[in-house]
């Protein structure tokens, strides 16, 4: 990608992940395809959005519906398989909280106007 292309990027959400909203440096930031190429995504500046390394690699080839998905089964699947999860949440030290999985990017005013 080119520099100007990934410095777009980087501001497009303000230098934060398109998804958590965590503050990215431009060295932290993976440049993530929102719709995938294997699912027939462009590989061009307005399928990206900017992403941290963790969101990243959880999205790998999803679409952002199945992401968000993927993100929403993370409580059950910690209280299926962590015996230290439940430990902390029958003490009281975890409180899961029931909501609907909202990205940066859905709830930020940043308008992305990116020029190629």
């Amino acid at each position: 990608m080119k520099k100007s292309n990934r410095l777009a990027l980087h501001a497009k959400y303000g230098e934060r992940c398109a998804y958590c909203g965590t503050e990215i440096t431009l060295r932290q930031m993976q440049a993530d395809h929102i719709v995938p190429r294997i699912a027939g995504g462009p590989d061009d500046l307005f399928n990206r959005n900017p992403a941290c390394g963790p969101c990243n690699n959880l999205k790998f080839s999803h679409s952002v519906e199945t992401f968000r998905r993927e993100i929403a089964a993370q409580v059950r699947r910690a209280r299926d398989y962590s015996v230290n999860f439940r430990t902390a949440e029958r003490f009281g030290m975890i409180r899961v909280i029931e909501k609907p999985v909202v990205f940066y990017f859905e709830r930020t005013d940043i308008n992305p106007d990116i020029e190629k």
